[in-house]
């Protein structure tokens, strides 16, 4: 992709992919020479930071080439299928807060969506009245268990919505939930 016209501002960018790629390959290498437990853990470590930073770079092809497929093939990316408008995924269900471990913290988990590859979530103060404040910035998540949501402040109550993204598009957001944050 470098000096690709196409995806000019690639987010991440590709010294950063090329330094975390260096570091897996290089912590890959140190575990099959010696294959000490802290070497195997270090290896794996690496490959969970290189497969996010790729998650994220292939985020930004989908979403720059926007369903241009010269454009998506200029990528270098392997394209598996092309998106058809019917691919758009289905809102986001099921959603859960509860407590985090910490105080000021909570935890989101929702229904997994098949046809995602992404989840944006956005949070809101609810006021005195139960009226939703303004929403936060839109946060990415490729999971849909498990998501800690932090810092916020203690004994507010806050709302979150969540919606599904894909190759072709994002869902509507979901229904409001609320939990008062211990």
């Amino acid at each position: 992709m470098t000096g690709n016209a196409n995806f000019e501002t690639p987010e991440p960018s590709l010294e950063t992919v090329t330094e975390v790629l260096n570091d897996y390959e290089q912590k890959l290498s140190m575990a099959k020479r010696r294959g000490s437990p802290e070497d195997t853990a270090a290896k794996n470590q690496a490959r969970k930071a290189t497969e996010q930073m790729l998650k994220r770079l292939a985020f930004y092809v989908t979403q720059t080439a926007d369903g241009d497929l010269p454009k998506l093939l200029s990528s270098g990316f392997a394209v598996s299928s092309l998106p058809q408008k019917d691919d758009v995924p289905l809102p986001v269900t099921g959603i859960t807060l509860i407590d985090g471990r910490q105080q000021g913290q909570m935890r989101l988990d929702f229904d997994k969506n098949q046809s995602a590859k992404l989840y944006e979530y956005q949070l809101c103060q609810i006021d005195a009245h139960g009226m939703p404040d303004e929403w936060s910035e839109s946060y990415t998540t490729s999971s849909s268990r498990q998501n800690v949501v932090a810092p916020l402040t203690p004994y507010q109550r806050y709302g979150v919505r969540v919606r599904a993204v894909n190759g072709y598009g994002r869902s509507d957001w979901s229904e409001m939930v609320t939990h008062v944050v211990r």
